[in-house]
């Protein structure tokens, strides 16, 4: 299995019982406290995107207080609903530092609740369908 080169971020998170990662279009989604709080990104093979850095998940209400608290992050170019620092960031690692302990501490301005998945219509039929053999 694939493994980040940011993912020394999480272990500030892996002693904390609701901690949890899963991939995310080709990125490490981190879960804390049942929210979504970051997603570690790397370039992907296919060319999809060229990031490399994290993006912070949280709400647009949000992004003034964290920016001021966390200058060196920025809305995304492209998923501006959340903050992103890249990993070249000359102060990448003492402010990722920082923002991982915040987000431990359940600092509620960090995460977003996850959507339930709803189910395929398609798929719900397909299996209630289903002879028994």
């Amino acid at each position: 299995m694939k493994t980040f080169d940011n993912e020394w971020i999480c272990q500030v998170f892996e002693d904390h019982p609701s901690f949890l990662t899963k991939r995310m279009f080709g990125g490490l989604a981190v879960y804390l406290f049942g929210r979504q709080m970051m997603v570690l990104v790397e370039p992907t093979r296919t060319g999809r995107w060229k990031w490399h850095g994290v993006l912070i998940c949280t709400e647009h209400a949000h992004h003034p207080a964290i920016i001021e608290d966390f200058p060196q992050l920025a809305p995304h170019d492209v998923l501006k609903k959340w903050l992103y620092i890249d990993s070249r960031h000359e102060e990448f690692e003492p402010t990722m530092e920082r923002v991982a302990e915040a987000i431990r501490r359940d600092d509620q301005r960090f995460g977003i609740h996850p959507h339930p998945r709803k189910e395929k219509k398609g798929k719900a039929r397909s299996r209630s369908r289903r002879k028994k053999r």
